[in-house]
């Protein structure tokens, strides 16, 4: 069963102000940032989503990196998310666009939402907290001033990767998975890739792309990759260009917009969670999603926590698991399509 999201606790808390002041406002002026599901779209007809999955639910949805034109918003409600850094990246594009909106900060205690508003950046009123409940708090403030130059935007971060005789730089926008470095487990996924790779390859939850553009650069493939965060394409965008890679990118959720059969290899550091959630559900669509996404004698090739099952979920649907790798923490997991 899918994990509960952040907006369920936050939507409950909401509904029991249905009588506060700032749902005077229009709705068409309303405009809520990272909705992590449906439950706010009772309140909300605008929202910038940082989620492919979640935009469906709102009239008008931006799932972008980008923002909207903030400025068009008298009231902007912020669902913290787990990653400070793309908190501030948020918070400075709205000092820098939303000079007179009402500014709600909301989301659960274990979620950062305490800390946040107690580091605002300067150019933003000391936060006022107007309610908690259901384990989260929600808080007020507006721009005080605007930022006089962009110097104040969170940077982006970089790190250099070697693999096989491949040297390459990465970047990546705030928000992204292990933003700044390479993690662990895609490091040992990378190691113990087989040595010849060729065809149609797809880097699902490709993140700031560090997967397929290493692969990319030492076979002849044709490359696409996938995710459900904006920040995570328009990351891989940045570097592809950077390094000369050509492909197709895809902002989506799973796999289902793909052809079926289309892909000789399939590669990928799944996530499995939702929000701060571990959510098993996700890794177990995927699994079943690439299967079919495979062609015949076609080869998926992920790493993950040892504590997750994948390799059981994978056995029941390739009938087979390989392992390649253990380092005690993470696996390294194949499986072909036999039929």
């Amino acid at each position: 069963m899918p994990a509960q999201s952040t907006s369920d606790a936050v939507a409950r808390l909401l509904s029991r102000h249905q009588d506060a002041e700032w749902l005077s406002t229009p709705r068409d002026k309303r405009l809520v940032i990272h909705p992590d599901g449906s439950q706010l779209a009772t309140l909300f007809d605008n929202a910038w989503c940082l989620h492919a999955g979640h935009a469906m639910h709102y009239s008008h949805a931006y799932t972008q990196a980008l923002s909207p034109k903030l400025e068009a918003y008298q009231l902007i409600l912020l669902v913290v998310a787990k990653e400070q850094s793309l908190n501030q990246w948020i918070l400075h594009q709205l000092s820098l666009q939303a000079p007179s909106a009402r500014i709600l900060i909301v989301g659960e205690k274990r979620g950062g939402v305490t800390s946040l508003v107690k580091k605002l950046p300067p150019a933003f009123l000391k936060a006022q907290k107007l309610a908690s409940g259901n384990h989260c708090q929600l808080f007020q403030t507006r721009v005080l001033t605007k930022p006089l130059t962009d110097s104040e935007a969170p940077a982006l971060s970089g790190f250099d990767v070697d693999w096989r005789g491949v040297s390459a730089s990465f970047s990546a926008y705030p928000g992204v998975f292990s933003q700044g470095r390479l993690d662990a487990g895609t490091a040992l996924l990378l190691e113990h890739l087989p040595e010849a790779i060729h065809g149609n390859v797809l880097d699902f939850a490709c993140g700031c792309g560090v997967i397929g553009a290493l692969v990319a650069q030492k076979f002849a493939v044709e490359l696409t990759a996938s995710d459900v965060s904006p920040m995570a394409i328009a990351s891989t965008q940045m570097n592809w260009e950077k390094l000369g890679i050509h492909g197709r990118l895809i902002l989506a959720d799973g796999l289902s917009s793909l052809s079926d059969g289309s892909f000789n290899w399939i590669l990928s550091n799944p996530p499995f969670h939702t929000g701060l959630r571990t959510d098993y559900d996700i890794g177990e669509q995927f699994i079943k999603q690439a299967f079919k996404k495979l062609a015949p004698n076609g080869t998926l090739v992920i790493v993950a926590n040892r504590f997750l099952p994948w390799p059981e979920h994978m056995r029941q649907v390739f009938g087979h698991c390989d392992e390649l790798a253990d380092n005690g923490k993470f696996k390294v997991l194949l499986s072909k399509r036999l039929s």
